[in-house]
């Protein structure tokens, strides 16, 4: 495994193209953490004068700081952005025939499709690491209880966000791996992301709504019920529906075992 990441890290050193966009990612994400309550209490404050003035409240207090974060980076234009990053490292292995060359060095097809997984994990590990930095960071700065317990009691949405960043990355791999070019394989992407998908959730029963893979990816992490929701009287799940986790377990497998079987069929 070590060789493999060793190998990956080889091949995108010197790629600036994914080095800018994943500096890009780093420092969206890190203003949307620090920047998303101060703006939501600036413009939900209502005037000085307001007959019922609207209290100002944090989604920086643990543990409701997980939920809030995770919620934020799992949006769909968030998760697009690695899944571009990782369209474009699959497909520059096309273009400049580096897979091709790793077949000559050696390298095993299934150890081509294990390196590519490797990747997106290590990809999706890494915005949770970033999110679980800025959270302790912001959580502490902001919480009168910084309790051990209360601190990890909504922990798990972090493993939610990371399965979130996961699947989505394993659809872009299985899409670049498909189609192989650059400009192609990121408006397949984008199509069934923004348009396609969305129109066909819309049209389908209620039974089959839940099974589509972006949908189950959205539905992991449900709007948080922060105080502002409950002012209003508006109230999500606040929970992870483990049929969601199981659905999006089975795509994520899906995504693999098809890329798979492309890479094992197609002439490198």
């Amino acid at each position: 495994m070590i060789k493999l990441l060793q190998i990956e890290y080889n091949k995108i050193s010197r790629y600036w193209i994914f080095w800018g966009m994943a500096i890009i990612l780093t420092v969206g994400l890190t203003t949307l953490y620090w920047g998303i309550e101060p703006f939501i209490n600036e413009n939900v404050k209502g005037p000085s004068n307001a007959p019922i003035p609207i209290p100002q409240f944090s989604l920086y207090e643990f543990p409701n700081i997980w939920h809030n974060l995770t919620y934020l980076a799992g949006m769909r234009f968030f998760l697009l952005f690695p899944a571009l990053l990782i369209t474009l490292i699959v497909t520059n292995e096309y273009t400049y025939r580096t897979l091709r060359q790793n077949v000559i060095d050696g390298l095993s097809r299934n150890e081509i499709v294990t390196s590519k997984i490797i990747l997106v994990f290590v990809i999706s590990a890494s915005l949770v690491v970033l999110l679980l930095i800025n959270g302790f960071l912001l959580g502490l700065s902001h919480s009168k209880d910084s309790s051990i317990l209360l601190v990890f009691e909504k922990f798990h949405y972090l493993g939610a966000y990371f399965l979130e960043v996961f699947a989505f990355g394993m659809l872009a791999l299985l899409i670049g791996t498909l189609v192989k070019k650059a400009l192609f394989a990121i408006g397949i992407l984008l199509t069934y992301s923004v348009i396609l998908e969305p129109i066909a959730h819309h049209y389908s029963p209620e039974w089959l709504q839940r099974i589509f893979p972006l949908a189950a990816i959205g539905r992991l992490i449900d709007v948080p019920n922060s105080g502002l929701m409950r002012m209003f009287g508006v109230n999500f799940r606040t929970y992870i529906d483990f049929l969601d986790v199981i659905i999006v377990l089975a795509w994520t497998i899906i995504f693999a075992l098809l890329t798979y079987l492309i890479i094992r069929k197609r002439d490198l």
